[in-house]
């Protein structure tokens, strides 16, 4: 890669904001504090030369560390997604895609 190097963690950041998710969203889902988001995504910002979270994330898609595609988890877009992708599925991925396919077959069993 010839961008600018992020940590693992600021990547993930990078991503949940390209991905429209809230400061404290994202806060809870790594169990973080906010005080402790802000510094990972001010990092993030210095190594990537933005000046806001939308400027980063322009960069980040410029700079190939963003595919421009949500990479989503534990429902039917996040399995079709790794399906679209070669890969094979993530458990939580798995799971719902279970869950969508019986949401699917009962509502099927209704109509009939």
């Amino acid at each position: 890669m010839t961008g600018p190097h992020l940590s693992p963690r600021e990547q993930i950041v990078l991503r949940r904001f390209s991905e429209g998710a809230t400061c404290s969203r994202i806060a809870h889902e790594l169990g973080i504090s906010e005080v402790s988001l802000r510094v990972y995504s001010h990092r993030m910002r210095k190594a990537l030369g933005a000046r806001s979270i939308a400027h980063a994330v322009l960069l980040g898609c410029r700079a190939g560390l963003l595919d421009g595609q949500p990479q989503r988890h534990g429902d039917h877009a996040g399995y079709t997604a790794h399906l679209r992708r070669g890969e094979e599925p993530c458990e939580p991925c798995r799971l719902g895609e279970r869950a969508y396919r019986s949401t699917q077959r009962a509502g099927n069993r209704e109509v009939a």
